[in-house]
């Protein structure tokens, strides 16, 4: 009797499986007919730099999908799925869609319910029914195009709404298709939802938008934080999940701050989260430089007043080791503050300008490389430098720059200066901040020279300029312009060749002096130099009609003040 009904069910699976198979030809034709074009066309959108839907839905899935999604076997099937489904006996895999109530047909076999079920539980299924209605071979099924859903994106990103996604895609990538994030949204603090785990009330609030974040600390319980910074540098995939279909994205505002600051790889400004530990913003700002001091590590936090701070030494080491105890909480607000070891490959430069061989950076040692050493490492100056207007500028830093007393002059009206004031001004205006010092031409007569001589710094601007050989008289010459300088030659000399004093030319003339910017009475000034300038001033308008208005008028004031007092 048992061999019987074995027979009887062997005739009526090979009587059933007949047309199966002609079916499952045409299906095979079908499906390598679609993966012919879907390869076509996966191809055109590749070289238009298109979207991971390619062709006709099929999607490019990436290894860490693969990896974390379909070979986990945590895909959650639904409609739309599409598998291929090979039974023995079949020549080639029959396709198949998961239909909209959650069933897939297998040959043979019927109906399978696995709407809803992970991929694993999906194929332990099948497999049942396989077996329960067959129980001759086996079947394999095979995901071959997961289906494309809506997913609910609410909050702070450019187009909020309803965004096309699928099982093998980000958060990440579903936020970019949704515009991306708008300004001042969190980037740490976005949260997943299950719609099913929503009441009507929740799902009425979402709609109307997130107008506070009362509704967020409702649903921090059910729902999963994303944290996008923090997946950026550490790559863990749960911190940007895979989407579910049923999932609501939600991305509030930013709220709170950390730094990290100095010797840190990126330093800056990081979004807070609650529970977030020291080793979290090292994290953020991709770990210490290395070039760190590890004694020198302090986190500075606010107290609760909120208007002062206190300081706290932190073992950073320790924390990105993994101790606990030195891995403590942060508090909004809160800045690191890592220090570089003391002077760490300093940036000990000089830079020449000018008439020198090779001008640019040197490197020197500080305190032991000389002016003159620089010079000569440039190869010397040129022919046309001019040493008298040569000149060593020192860098300062912003508490030297700063002068109180000169700000505090500019507030008041110039009028209401008094002398010193007017004398304070006059200096400053005149100074030539952080200008050495130094004789270019002694220099270069005896190097030697310790005045002269002087250590460099780093930062200092050595500046030798071309010489002209020109002096130029300029104001009320005749032929005002640049004379050819001439050795002995006097100021009359240079006002001579200049064609003489011009038109309501004044006799009082001034040398502005090219090295030191001095302005000297023309009597004052035993040797003209090249770049000095002559400078005739122009005689003053008088108006004569108005003066003897005035004496008149002082006269006519005394006249009145005599016969007051005669009378």
């Amino acid at each position: 009797m048992r061999i019987r009904r074995i027979a009887l069910v062997a005739v009526c699976m090979w009587a059933s499986m007949l047309p199966a198979q002609e079916t499952g030809g045409r299906s095979s034709a079908r499906v390598d007919g679609r993966a012919a074009s879907e390869s076509q066309a996966t191809e055109e959108d590749l070289e238009a730099g298109g979207d991971k839907a390619v062709g006709s839905g099929v999607l490019l899935i990436g290894m860490e999908a693969y990896r974390e999604v379909l070979r986990s076997g945590q895909y959650l099937v639904g409609p739309g799925d599409r598998f291929l489904i090979q039974v023995s006996g079949l020549d080639a895999p029959v396709e198949a869609t998961v239909l909209a109530e959650g069933g897939l047909f297998i040959p043979g076999a019927g109906r399978a319910q696995v709407g809803g079920l992970s991929l694993r539980q999906a194929r332990a299924v099948v497999d049942d029914v396989y077996q329960r209605y067959v129980q001759v071979g086996s079947v394999a099924i095979e995901l071959s195009a997961p289906r494309r859903f809506p997913v609910s994106v609410v909050g702070l990103v450019e187009h909020p709404g309803i965004v096309d996604g699928s099982g093998v895609e980000r958060v990440s990538e579903l936020i970019r298709k949704a515009g991306g994030l708008s300004d001042g949204a969190s980037r740490r603090n976005i949260y997943i939802v299950r719609a099913s785990e929503l009441t009507p009330n929740e799902i009425m609030q979402l709609r109307r938008g997130l107008q506070d974040d009362s509704i967020l600390e409702r649903l921090k319980g059910r729902a999963r934080r994303v944290d996008l910074a923090l997946y950026e540098v550490t790559g863990t995939s749960d911190l940007n999940p895979f989407l579910v279909d049923g999932d609501i994205v939600i991305v509030p505002s930013r709220r709170y701050i950390l730094r990290a600051i100095e010797a840190v790889r990126r330093g800056g400004t990081y979004e807070y989260v609650h529970g977030d530990r020291l080793s979290d913003l090292i994290a953020l700002a991709m770990g210490p430089s290395s070039h760190y001091d590890a004694n020198n590590v302090y986190l500075f936090r606010y107290t609760h007043s909120g208007t002062q701070h206190e300081r706290i030494r932190v073992d950073m080491d320790a924390a990105i080791a993994g101790d606990a105890a030195a891995d403590i909480s942060l508090e909004p607000g809160d800045w690191l503050v890592v220090k570089s070891r003391a002077n760490f490959q300093r940036q000990s430069t000089v830079r020449l300008i000018g008439e020198v061989e090779y001008a640019g950076f040197y490197v020197i040692d500080d305190g032991v490389t000389r002016l003159r050493d620089v010079i000569d490492l440039a190869g010397g100056i040129t022919e046309l430098a001019s040493l008298p207007k040569a000149r060593i500028v020192r860098e300062l830093d912003d508490e030297e720059q700063l002068d109180p007393e000169f700000e505090r002059i500019l507030t008041i009206p110039p009028a209401a200066w008094s002398e010193e004031e007017k004398q304070y001004f006059n200096m400053r205006s005149r100074e030539k901040r952080g200008q050495m010092v130094v004789d270019f031409v002694a220099l270069f007569a005896d190097p030697m020279d310790p005045e002269q001589n002087i250590f460099v710094r780093p930062g200092d601007v050595i500046v030798i300029p071309s010489s002209l050989r020109t002096v130029l008289v300029s104001g009320r010459a005749a032929f005002p312009g640049a004379v050819p300088f001439e050795p002995g030659f006097s100021v009359d000399d240079y006002i001579a060749r200049a064609g003489g004093f011009g038109w309501r030319a004044s006799r009082d003339v001034r040398v502005i002096k090219a090295r030191t910017g001095e302005i000297l009475e023309a009597d004052d000034v035993d040797q003209v130099e090249p770049g000095d300038n002559i400078w005739i001033k122009e005689k003053p308008v008088r108006d004569y009609w108005l003066g003897l208005r005035q004496v008149m008028s002082v006269a006519g004031e005394v006249a009145t003040v005599i016969l007051l007092f005669r009378f």
